[in-house]
């Protein structure tokens, strides 16, 4: 120690021994180094104190410095990739300069050296600072060194002696390296010698080529000895078979199957410690309830904080156990959901679960009903939170930035649900805040380039400060940020690289001597072999090799511009500096003078005349510069600093519709990133949101796409999350897969024990082993470094799907793929399907030709192959993108604006028009640098090049086979391409069967286990094919005696009955063709399917007819009979068959048949019982052993056991397949046992669910979301019946005509998801007119209340007239409204109004205005904090004024009620005080009259500024003046949903930290679900249970003095009513899901008649958030309302419901549209007594209801003109204007109701469709929506007036003649019950 610390200050040293016990081996030969002035390259692990050692030299001579008196400027220069941890680097330095200060002895309070940080987030005033007074030691970034260097601050670097490079392995190889290499080369050029540079690095594979980076030309000491940094590393899958979770799957893998290997059951394994790591038990955490809440959040927030879901399926269920569920002490706790993993950390380090658990033998004798899901995330994350919890302070690293918001989102939500099962508190309870816990603090928190710089910080202090217990962070805490004492860190997933690993591992034990402690969670089988390769190269220490970047010339460009700004350089000393620096070591003369021409202007071509040169060139030599000078032009250092750096500006890509209105402007789908759009090309399918999208153009600067529902399409991903695995770690890969599967092919217990010292746990050998194993038996090898694998196989549609395993990783294998893509469009003319991965290349083919495909197709000359990738790369969108951004780089595309980031579309519509001009001289400098960065940094080509001289040289062999299959490495890769859609349980179910439909069987029975496809399969397309195989349906039938023939030969032996069922009728025969025999694949016998499946077969042939035609057949010597087995309770059948199966039913089932049979006939048959089998299973659908043995045993008897050797044999020969397959409406009662299926028959049945899919994904019209919509509110529609009765004579003879009439036969909510009724049938409502058989007369006061508050949470803060609320809004929607009961609520505080302005001209107290109603406990949601005095001062700028001066009326009224309601007699009093005190002294007070009160009253009122706890003044006001709606009427009954309130408020907040199921829960969706705020249906409740407790305050006040009725009541401040405020971030969460719940599905259009800050842009944000963490989805649901629709999935479902429900007519225009002027689309349905048109939804809105859909989110079709049969224009427009209402029928806008009901618009001219909205009229009238109403004019036509049309004008439907509309809608009002008068039809109320 003392030799060591020898030549140290005395401070210094005194210091360091007091801190540490001794310096490390790092630092001792950091130090003699440095001591000696080298410069060093420090190679250490993390924690072992390299940083100090680089720094204490320094620091040391600074002292000194200081106390001798010749310090001044800075010394040193700490540079840093990362501004964070350069922030961490000045925290640690404020120990030892306060601990050298101190010690020195002198008495300074701070220390003497001074730290200054600049970085990009440095103010301008903190800039000038260290300008004016430099600080000793100088933190900063490369790019502000380049600024500084660029500007007058690089005076304050003379002095300038060490430069210190961090993390110096992250710049080496990176562009941003080369610039900053150039930049310490003008950092020299600078100083009077040059400075001693120093690099640190805990990670360098290849430290000679870091160090000729470090240094450039100048020497470099590499240091770097062996350091004892203990490592404590694990890999663990918590499931025995990764390849089949959720049981055994069609290809003999898990729990079920029949293989000689059992996956081992221990989840742990022994001898997994390295060497040294402790063993300590891990100290219990602190009480997750009593930690601190984290930091507020702010609005900025939005996006990076909001709250996540379980990714896919993972904690949905309830019921089960898991493999290893939790010990018996947590499951006494009851901390953990059932079918979850809970293992304490102590078990996860030991095993300690040994084989035979009870837990595994749980799981295997588990129900279907409970085993686990088949997703294995669910058991990760219950791992993972194990582990949070069993330790301190937990890092989680993750390889995306969606991954980490959906994990921590998970993470919270177990943590929550453990926490609230341990205290006992139902989640409900707790979401909606009636419970003791108020908030529980999140577990973890996401840490992530998306979130903000201020959050990321307090994340950062509350890890370190203990108050948070996770963080789920990505790359952006790799890097040597100290995390304070982290005490594990877990990688989910393969970490991209060796380096990455143990960069990450290493923030554990970050202190010095300390262990690191990682665990190590694969997602997959792949991703397992990959995690392995990883840790074996963190135990050896081999990491992948780092190259650095050659001549980049774009950063050359940039440098030569800033470096000449500030004055004349010499050419040739810059090139000289240059060649100093590594990246430009060897740059040509030739090249760096193009770089020069094309910076002065010297261009190829006058084409480019519009680049502005950036530098003068001046070329006259001189002695110090012989090739002249260069100097920048006017504005050129300006340009270098505002458009410098390396960073590229990557976005987003706009994806629009291609089919837009382009006069409004492209319709959005939504974005792609940048990455994702240059691996695109038109033609291909992507996913955006829940739907399916076909890329049809790609532009600069935006991606144009149309609807493709239901296709196969490719997941939107982001090469900037997943880096692609490095060649020389691909090499690893395939070097340890080779070692390892030859030591297992021969010595299986010495690969088990090299895993396991590895650190694999024993499950994890047990699944790497069998992948290995099982692939080997695939392909005959597993790919390698030695060996690559052409495997191909067809897919279910017959096409070559070849697949290239290969290990060397995506940068080789993505220019091979366009190589390949090449040759497949020379060679076949065709443009195939060619994807890249880290594991191989992927390829669809279409069947063209005889010869299959093989690996020539890969194979390359390697001299031409650079050549044929370059050629291809230059067509790309990965080309057109690197070029913008280096020109962007090079300064030829400065930003317009200095101070503002120029827009990405600009951008790219710059460099494409670049481009376009460079393309044509192949040598433009940023063209060549274009190709060079796109062939050697992003794509491997030297590699890809390496490659093909091994396989030339036959170093490498290329194998080629040829399987049935995918291979389980085929089947990885297809994972990773598909398997996300089957994760993600939040999609809509359509969208998830069809992209699981989508899939090849093999991938469909890995990913989901034996009982996946039961889900999938659809229940219509399997009666269907059943019927077509037994030929039972009335289409397939057979006929005559040829058809009696066929039967018997394509289905077996059948009886005359069972024939019967598959013959047609003798009469219904006559005249149809009679089938061949190869019409179909044959059938088989009824097994009574047209009991089981309910269909109707019509009329078939007799008993009788089927025995004749077959006896027939029996004489002519083609079939034969015999009779059946019998069991003794019903007689023997007789039973035909044809004479081709004799010798396989005596030879297989022992039937001797009674008839002489030719002996060729009777000759053995090999394998009889076999073909009997297989020709069952090709007529059935999927069917049990059972159920076969049942039909054999018709004939003979035959048993299970028989039967179950035959099915595994055919299913062997790949001619069955066996799993679980028929849903459970088509499963037999008591059928158990493995299912069976053909196939052939099972590729079928899958075809045509997808075929069903695919329809039913496209998106519905948007009429049928103007059904929707008001069902989603809940309103009360009615349902109407058209029907005209048949012409009849009467009793004299005399005709009787008939015409339509329009019967109310219901009143109802439309229903969501229900069957739709039959139109021909009576409704059984129509005698009663109730709902369900019940009326509402004993409806219970306290669940009308809540039906009430839930419609009203529903309308908080939407507009409406106050006369509409209590005639059409709230009675359309609370069964039994009274008005008393909205002035109960408002007594009671729970309710309250606001005024929104002022309707028609009359006096404040006398006149109808806009109204809002809120819930007192959500109030800040639909108001906002700053209410009233935001919306007072922007609306009624008058008011405001006058309430801001004392002495006004206003202003006394507002003070008066300032601490408090007060009745009016009380208010007069209150402000007749006020008056009186602000008038001056002696001036006479002339107090107001009641009048002038009440007037000024109602103006704050109106305003909004003023409320009353009753509504009974509205109400009092609206009776006395003409209103725009009439006073209310009784309403009728109405079904009820649940209320959200509070719980929407509590629910955003719980999940802003938890992702609380009661927020956002997928269990939401079930169907007996109350979640506090999740998106689910109204079926199942929208909101919390009814608080049935909580009852109501005290009712109305005690009576107060007489006043006038419009003043009666208590008058309050709406301010003084306000909740306390809530955090932004919650504020918007909360708002966002209010109006998802108002509307269901939410567009751009809806918002439109709301008032919502910041529009649709703001939402858009936080809904694609919302997005992002599986909260909804984004699709195309609605047609012509553009893509950026958001929605849950399971407001998805039910939309498409009611689509199906809904009854479209026939017609080339579609519903509701009419063939021509008059005409009706609809058809009638005769019966005996009358002809149906239909049963019509008819709804009643008024036009500004919130459930009218159209005037916002939908527009208003076009109004037909009704004169002159269409001819002419209708001059009124209909709108949402308070008093008019909208009929809609089945959705559609038919008659709109102007103010007055003078003047009806029809939107139509269907008379059906007209006489259906009749009785809303009627209805308007006698509900009390309206005392008289009088229709004068229709479509600006007299209704009086005679109209109609020619006798030639027909119906082309019907070939009736049609009447005019006006004459059809006249008849119908007066059928119900219209009467004229002089100016038109009138209908008064009835008293």
């Amino acid at each position: 120690m003392t030799d060591a610390l020898s030549h140290f200050s005395t401070p210094v040293r005194d210091w360091f021994r007091a801190t540490f016990s001794a310096p490390t081996a790092a630092q001792e030969g950091a130090w003699e180094s440095i001591r000696n002035g080298n410069n060093t390259l420090i190679i250490a692990p993390t924690g072992s104190g390299k940083t100090l050692a680089a720094f204490l030299w320094a620091l040391d001579a600074l002292h000194r410095e200081h106390e001798a008196g010749t310090a001044g400027g800075t010394r040193i220069l700490y540079i840093s990739p990362l501004k964070a941890l350069g922030a961490d680097v000045e925290r640690n330095l404020r120990a030892p300069l306060t601990g050298i200060t101190r010690l020195s002895g002198n008495n300074a309070t701070e220390p003497t050296i001074s730290v200054g940080v600049r970085s990009g987030d440095t103010p301008a005033r903190e800039r000038r600072q260290l300008i004016s007074n430099p600080p000793d030691i100088l933190i900063t970034t490369p790019e502000s060194l380049y600024l500084m260097l660029t500007s007058a601050a690089r005076n304050t670097l003379a002095g300038v002696t060490t430069v210190i490079v961090d993390e110096i392995h992250n710049l080496a190889a990176t562009k941003r390296g080369a610039h900053l290499a150039v930049s310490l080369e003008r950092l020299d050029a600078l100083l009077e010698q040059p400075a001693q540079r120093i690099g640190l690095s805990a990670t360098v594979e290849n430290p000679e080529a870091v160090a000729r980076f470090l240094g450039g030309i100048q020497p470099v000491t590499i240091l770097s000895r062996p350091v004892a940094k203990e490592w404590d590393l694990r890999l663990s899958v918590p499931v025995p078979d990764m390849a089949a979770l959720g049981g055994a799957n069609d290809y003999g893998q898990g729990l079920y199957a029949p293989s000689e290997y059992v996956p081992s059951e221990v989840p742990g394994g022994r001898g997994s410690v390295s060497v040294g790591s402790a063993q300590g038990t891990a100290q219990p955490a602190p009480s997750a309830v009593n930690t601190p809440a984290n930091a507020p959040y702010t609005l900025e927030d939005a996006i990076g904080v909001f709250p996540g879901q379980e990714a896919g399926l993972e904690t949905r269920q309830e019921a089960g156990l898991g493999p290893g569920q939790a010990d018996p002490v947590r499951q006494d706790d009851n901390a953990a959901p059932k079918n979850t993993l809970t293992i304490p950390e102590e078990v996860l380090r030991e095993g300690a679960l040994r084989e035979g658990a009870p837990q595994d033998n749980a799981l295997r004798d588990a129900p279907d009903s409970e085993r686990p899901e088949t997703s294995i995330w669910p058991r990760v994350q219950e791992r993972i939170v194990d582990h949070i919890e069993n330790n301190r302070s937990t890092i989680v690293f993750v390889n995306s930035r969606g991954l980490a918001e959906k994990l921590t989102a998970a993470l919270n939500d177990i943590h929550l649900r453990r926490v609230l099962a341990k205290q006992g508190i139902d989640p409900e309870d707790y979401a909606a805040g009636i419970c003791d816990i108020t908030e529980v603090p999140p577990l973890a928190r996401a840490h992530h380039g998306s979130v903000s710089k201020e959050q990321r910080t307090l994340i950062e202090e509350a890890l370190k400060g203990g108050t948070l217990r996770c963080v789920v962070a990505t790359s952006s805490l790799e890097l040597g940020i100290d995390m304070g004492h982290v005490d594990l860190v877990i990688q989910v997933a393969a970490p991209p690289s060796v380096a990455s690993a143990l960069q990450r591992v290493g923030r554990a034990g970050h202190r010095v001597g300390e262990i690191s402690r990682g665990f190590f969670y694969p997602k997959h089988r792949g991703d397992l072999l990959g995690a392995t390769v990883t840790l074996a190269g963190m135990r050896s220490g081999t990491l992948e090799p780092l190259t650095i970047p050659t001549n980049p010339l774009d950063v050359l460009a940039q440098q030569t511009v800033a470096a000449c700004a500030l004055g004349p350089i010499s050419v040739d000393s810059w090139y000289e500096a240059l060649r100093r620096s590594a990246p430009y070591a060897e740059l040509p003369r030739a090249l760096f003078d193009s770089v020069l021409e094309m910076l002065a202007g010297r261009y190829p071509s006058d084409e480019f005349a519009e680049l502005r040169p950036r530098i003068i060139w001046d070329r006259t030599p001189t002695e110090e510069a012989p090739s002249g000078s260069i100097e920048g032009r006017p504005g050129a250092q300006r340009l270098a600093v505002t458009s410098g750096g390396t960073i590229p500006d990557r976005g987003l890509f706009p994806v629009y519709l291609v089919s837009g209105d382009e006069e409004r402007g492209p319709k959005r789908v939504g974005e792609l990133d940048e990455e994702m759009v240059y691996e695109s090309r038109a033609g291909e399918v992507i996913t955006l949101g829940a739907s399916s999208w076909r890329i049809e153009e790609i532009t600069h600067d935006a991606v144009r796409v149309s609807p493709a529902p239901g296709q196969p399409a490719r997941l939107p991903f982001w090469h900037g999350d997943r880096m692609g695995r490095p060649y020389a770690l691909g090499v690893q890969t395939g070097a340890f897969t080779r070692a390892l599967s030859s030591l297992d092919a021969t010595d299986n217990a010495a690969a088990r024990q090299q895993l396991e010292q590895l650190g694999l746990d024993t499950w994890a050998v047990d699944n790497l082993l069998a992948y290995l194993r099982e692939q080997r038996e695939s392909t005959g090898a597993v790919p390698s470094d030695t060996r690559m694998i052409v495997e191909r196989h067809r897919d279910e549609l017959g096409d070559w799907r070849v697949v290239l395993h290969s290990p060397l990783g995506y940068g080789v294998h993505a220019p091979w793929a366009l190589a390949v893509r090449a040759r497949i469009e020379e060679r076949y003319g065709v443009d195939a399907s060619v994807m890249a991965s880290d594991d191989g290349l992927i390829l669809r083919l279409p069947a063209m030709e005889d010869v299959p495909p093989g690996a020539d197709l890969f194979l390359f000359d390697p001299d031409e192959l650079e050549a044929i990738v370059t050629e291809r790369v230059g067509d790309s969108a990965l080309f057109a993108s690197r070029f913008r951004e280096n020109a962007a780089r090079a300064l030829l595309l400065p930003r317009r604006d200095p101070g503002k980031r120029t827009p990405l579309w600009q951008q790219r519509q710059r460099a494409a028009q670049l481009l376009d001009v460079a393309r044509k001289y192949p040598d433009f400098p940023v063209l060549l640098e274009t190709a060079r960065e796109c062939l050697q940094d992003v794509y491997d080509v030297p590699a890809l090049v390496q490659v093909h001289r091994s396989l030339q040289s036959r170093a490498v062999s290329m194998l080629e086979v040829e399987t049935n299959d995918p291979s389980p490495f085929a089947r990885t890769l297809l994972f990773e391409y598909v398997a996300e859609h089957l994760y993600d349980g939040d999609a809509p179910a359509a969208e998830r069967r069809a992209a699981a439909l989508s899939l090849d069987p093999a991938l469909l029975a890995e990913l989901l286990g034996s009982s996946g496809l039961r889900d999938l399969l659809d229940p219509a397309v399997l009666v269907q094919t059943q019927q077509r195989l037994q030929r039972t349906g009335e289409r397939y039938r057979a006929y005559g005696v040829e058809g009696v023939a066929d039967l018997l030969r394509q289905l077996g032996p059948l009886s005359a009955r069972e024939l019967s069922l598959r013959l047609r009728a003798e009469s219904a025969a006559h005249g149809s063709q009679d089938f061949g025999a190869g019409d179909f694949s044959g059938a088989e016998d009824s097994e009574n399917y047209d009991e089981e499946y309910g269909e109707d077969y019509g009329a078939h042939a007799s008993t009788a007819e089927a025995c004749a035609l077959a006896e027939e057949l029996v004489r002519s010597r083609r079939a034969f009979s015999f009779m059946g087995a019998t069991d003794g309770s019903v007689e023997p059948q007789l039973y035909y068959a044809a004479v081709e199966d004799a010798a396989r039913l005596r030879d297989g089932l022992g039937i001797m048949p009674a008839a002489a049979l030719p002996t060729a006939l009777l000759e053995p048959v090999a394998e009889p019982l076999e073909d009997l089998v297989s020709r069952y299973a090709r007529t059935h659908i999927p069917f049990t052993a059972q159920q076969a043995a049942e039909h054999f045993s018709r004939l003979t008897p035959v048993g299970v056991g028989v039967l179950i050797p035959v099915l595994q044999r055919l299913q062997q020969q790949r001619r069955l397949s066996s799993g679980e397959f028929l849903p459970e409406v088509l499963r037999a009662s008591g059928a158990v046992g493995v299912e069976w299926v053909d196939a052939q028959v099972l590729r079928t049945i899958r075809a045509r669910s997808l075929a069903a899919l695919r329809e039913e994904i496209e998106p519905v019209s948007a009429q049928v979301y103007g059904v929707f919509l008001p069902s989603w509110q809940n309103v009360r529609s009615l349902s109407v019946r058209v029907a005209q009765t048949l012409p009849e004579a009467s009793a004299y003879g005399a005709f009787i005509s008939s015409r339509r009439a329009a019967t109310v036969v219901g009143e109802r909510v439309a229903p969501l998801g229900t069957a739709a009724p039959n139109p021909a049938a009576p409704n059984p409502m129509a005698e009663n007119g109730t709902e369900n058989g019940t009326t509402h007369a004993g409806q219970d006061s306290a669940s009308s209340t809540e039906d009430l508050l839930t419609a009203i949470d529903q309308l908080a803060g939407v507009r409406v007239p106050a006369s509409a609320l209590e005639t059409l809004i709230l009675p359309a929607r609370v069964p039994g409204y009274q008005p008393h009961m909205l002035d109960e609520l408002m007594a009671s505080g729970r309710v309250f109004f606001t005024g929104a302005g002022q309707l028609g001209g009359g006096s404040a107290q006398k006149s109808d205005g806009w109204i809002r109603l809120h819930l007192s406990e959500s109030s800040l949601l639909t108001l906002g904090e700053a209410y009233p005095e935001q919306l007072v001062r922007s609306e009624n700028p008058e008011l405001w004024e006058a309430l801001q001066t004392p002495g006004t009326l206003e202003h006394a009224i507002y003070e008066a009620l300032a601490h408090g309601g007060l009745f009016v007699p009380a208010l007069r009093e209150r402000v007749a005080q006020l008056m009186s005190a602000a008038a001056p002294s002696g001036q006479v007070v002339t107090f107001p009259d009641t009048t002038e009160d009440s007037a000024a009253l109602w103006r704050l009122v109106w305003a909004g500024a003023v409320t009353n706890d009753s509504f009974a003044p509205v109400r009092a006001m609206l009776a006395g003046v003409r209103s725009a709606h009439p006073t209310p009427a009784a309403p009728a009954r109405l079904s009820r949903v649940g209320r959200r309130g509070a719980g929407r408020i509590a629910a955003a907040r719980a999940s802003m930290g938890n992702g609380m199921a009661g927020g956002y829960s997928a269990d939401n969706y079930s169907a007996d679900s109350y979640g506090s705020s999740g998106y689910s249906a109204p079926v199942a409740g929208r909101g919390l249970r009814s608080l049935r407790g909580s009852s109501l305050r005290g009712g109305l006040h005690a009576t107060a003095p007489a006043v006038a009725p419009q003043d009666s009541g208590r008058f309050s401040r709406v301010d003084t009513l306000l909740q306390e405020p809530v955090e932004a971030t919650v504020a918007a969460l909360a708002r966002a899901d209010l109006l998802l719940d108002r509307y269901g599905v939410l567009t751009r259009g809806c918002l439109q008649v709301e008032d919502s800050a910041g529009g649709f842009s703001q939402l858009y944000r936080i809904y694609s958030a919302a997005e992002d963490r599986a909260l909804v989805r984004r699709g195309y649901f609605i047609e012509g309302l553009g893509a950026a629709q958001f929605a849950a999935p399971a407001t998805v479902d039910l939309l498409r419901s009611t689509a199906d429900n809904l009854s479209i007519p026939a017609g080339p225009q579609g519903f509701g549209a009419t063939q021509s002027f008059g005409a009706s689309a609809y058809n009638p349905q005769r019966t005996d007594t009358e002809q149906v048109y239909g049963t019509f939804t008819v709804t009643l809105l008024a036009a500004t209801d919130p459930a009218n859909p159209y005037g916002a989110a939908l527009s208003w079709p076009a109004i037909p003109s009704f004169a002159g049969e269409g001819v002419g224009v209708v001059k009124h427009r209909p709108a949402r204007k308070a008093g008019a209402c909208v009929v809609l029928v089945d959705g559609a806008p038919v008659l709109y109701v102007e103010r007055g009901a003078k003047t009806l618009l029809a939107f139509t001219t269907d008379p059906v469709l007209l006489e259906a909205a009749a009785p809303a009229l009627a209805r308007l009238v006698s509900a009390g929506g309206a005392e008289k109403i009088s229709v004068e004019k229709v479509n600006d036509v007299e209704l009086l007036s005679t109209h109609t049309l020619g006798t030639h004008t027909l119906n082309p439907s019907t070939g009736e003649a049609v009447e005019h509309p006006v004459e059809a809608l006249r008849a119908a009002l007066q059928a119900q019950g219209f009467y004229a008068t002089v100016r038109g039809l009138s209908l008064r109320r009835s008293i």
